[in-house]
């Protein structure tokens, strides 16, 4: 264990639309450079009759046109417009010669288009890199467009020494598929599918080390280089399907979403871990000790949120999927005095199959275990994934209290418990007690289900739904919470989850929906107000049991026989009374 200083910054950040002028790099998470690719999808101004081709009848209709002698629509007028300035003179005729006696088409430049909001896939043919074949032969192009983004744009590339005719069969496909379209989506697709009439390796700029080898690449909206995942079904591991380079695009916007403060307050930030090498391993942890602020301080605050960036390094250190685990796990947070003990769990994340995904979490109500401030210990843990490179810092943010600040947090039920029937004998009725100053009681947990056990365990608890009723002072006040999508053969992996933070297109059975979480997902604490069941000033009393849910009916946990190679059903469960005023 080691000492580590109190880092806070304090920062007004806004997703910037600049265009970022690097470091640079060709390695996954680098800044990609300026480029630029020739297109065949894009206008060719000039082009005065519309009919895609620059030539000598351009020349008459645009000296005509000068000249009076005839009229062009809007459309003609810009797209004879050759040099953009909103005027048709002898400049747009020189323009259209130069065009003619220097043949080129014309230039996509990514620096030029850049917004900080779109993101870029590339999809490269070359049959020497795995599944790159089969992707360029996809008939699942039609579904790409159907569930892709607005803001994602798609170019397809060729390195073999035939992409000319690899890019103009790849364009009349999609042409075909367009034509089924409206107008606005056509004119939408038009500008954003890119078809590069150029080799991989013989472009001018980075793309050229970076594409060759590889199926497919991205940039997200961060204008970072990002890896793209396996792209086959994960049910049974079969096939290789184009549209689900879509999920990348979703998962972008995902990031984009949370990690854009341009409408959030200024916040302080705590760095606990920067890209510190975790060695993982069963039960393994990664402490360290951080100064918080004072709980003056604390007050002054109106929201916590922790990131976390789970890289995995290759051989040589880099960002690379192919350091990651091949199988889902749980990883924790935990918060605990500056000894190592009295530890709380106030993050919990599942880690995905072979992917890296990268969260920021809101967990205000834990702004209660940084009091009184201080020295404390932070622990990460996430066992069985090999090593790591684990970026994990605290926001918090500044801002107009809605109600008092979170003060006292207090364990109710914690700790994983196997799912049978003496399951609820295990978690026990707890007393709490409230100040008479509380103006806020919560009851905050984090509740997932994991292991199926065999034949009888009916796929608990990760793939069957359960329930968990709570009782507050004997029936008072009554919630539950159950996983209804666990078990659903293709929730994970739908647009609607992906866009709630799951990292897509993993190498496990990441599409199926599980008891409370998604391989490569934060899990989001479970928060009820209960301020109005308690009595205050004195000894409340909190009441729990679970179920297993069959068809509309509430039965017993079932029983494990626990034999060799079974993973028991159990329910990693951890609880806490938050107390505010």
């Amino acid at each position: 264990m080691f000492k580590k200083l109190l880092f806070l910054f304090i920062f007004t950040i806004a997703l910037s639309e600049d265009f970022s002028d690097g470091p640079y790099g060709y390695q996954y998470f680098d800044i990609a450079g300026p480029f630029s690719l020739p297109d065949l999808n894009l206008e060719l101004y000039g082009d005065a009759n519309i009919d895609g081709i620059i030539n000598i009848q351009d020349v008459i209709l645009l000296v005509g046109n000068i000249l009076g002698n005839n009229s062009f629509t809007e459309d003609q007028s810009t797209q004879a417009d050759a040099n953009s300035d909103g005027i048709i003179d002898i400049l747009d005729i020189v323009e259209v010669v130069n065009g003619i006696l220097n043949a080129e088409d014309p230039l996509w430049i990514f620096q030029d288009e850049w917004t900080g909001n779109d993101s870029y896939i590339f999809i490269n043919y070359e049959p020497s890199a795995s599944y790159s074949t089969a992707l360029w032969g996809s008939n699942t192009k039609d579904q790409l467009l159907e569930i892709s983004p607005s803001n994602a744009h798609y170019f397809f590339i060729s390195n073999r020494s035939q992409y000319a005719s690899d890019i103009e069969y790849l364009k009349s496909t999609f042409d075909e598929i367009l034509m089924d379209l409206s107008e606005e989506e056509q004119n939408h697709w038009k500008n954003h599918l890119h078809f590069i009439n150029a080799r991989a390796s013989e472009l001018d700029n980075w793309l050229s080390d970076a594409l060759p080898g590889k199926k497919a690449l991205s940039i997200d909206c961060f204008q970072r280089i990002r890896e793209v995942g396996y792209l086959g079904n994960p049910a049974n591991f079969t096939g290789t399907y184009i549209h689900y380079l879509a999920h990348e695009a979703l998962y972008f916007n995902y990031e984009r979403n949370v990690f854009n403060n341009s409408n959030q307050s200024s916040y302080d930030e705590i760095v606990i871990f920067d890209e510190t090498v975790y060695t993982g391993g069963w039960a393994a942890t990664l402490p360290t000790v951080v100064e918080l602020p004072s709980n003056d301080i604390l007050d002054s605050y109106s929201k916590l949120e922790v990131e976390l960036l789970r890289g995995c390094p290759d051989v040589d250190g880099n960002y690379s999927d192919d350091g990651c685990d091949d199988y889902d796990r749980q990883a924790h947070l935990y918060l605990c005095d500056e000894d190592g003990s009295n530890c709380l769990e106030i993050a919990r994340w599942i880690t995905p199959f072979d992917r890296q995904p990268h969260h920021l979490t809101d967990i205000t109500p834990f702004i209660s275990s940084l009091r009184p401030g201080g020295n404390k210990t932070f622990k990460f843990q996430e066992s069985g994934w090999p090593n790591s490179l684990i970026t994990l810092k605290l926001r918090l943010h500044h801002g107009t209290l809605e109600q008092d600040s979170p003060k006292e947090i207090y364990p109710i039920w914690n700790g994983t418990v196997q799912f049978n029937p003496s399951y609820s004998d295990n978690r026990p009725p707890q007393v709490f007690a409230v100040p008479e100053n509380a103006t806020k009681v919560e009851f905050v947990a984090y509740i997932t289900g994991h292991g199926w056990g065999a034949a009888g365990c009916f796929n608990c608890c990760e793939f069957c739904n359960s329930r968990h009723i709570f009782e507050v002072n004997g029936g008072v006040y009554t919630f539950n919470k159950d996983f209804p999508t666990a078990g659903g053969s293709t929730y994970c992996m739908q647009p609607e989850t992906i866009v709630q933070g799951v990292i897509p297109n993993q190498g496990g059975t990441w599409g199926y929906g599980r008891a409370g979480w998604c391989p490569g997902m934060d899990v989001h604490p479970y928060i009820i107000d209960i301020t109005d069941y308690i009595i205050v000033g004195e000894d409340n009393i909190i009441d729990y049991s679970a179920c297993r849910v069959s068809g509309n009916n509430c039965v017993t946990p079932p029983t494990c026989a626990g034999n060799s190679g079974e993973y028991c059903p159990e329910m990693a469960f951890s609880s806490y009374i938050v107390i505010s005023y």
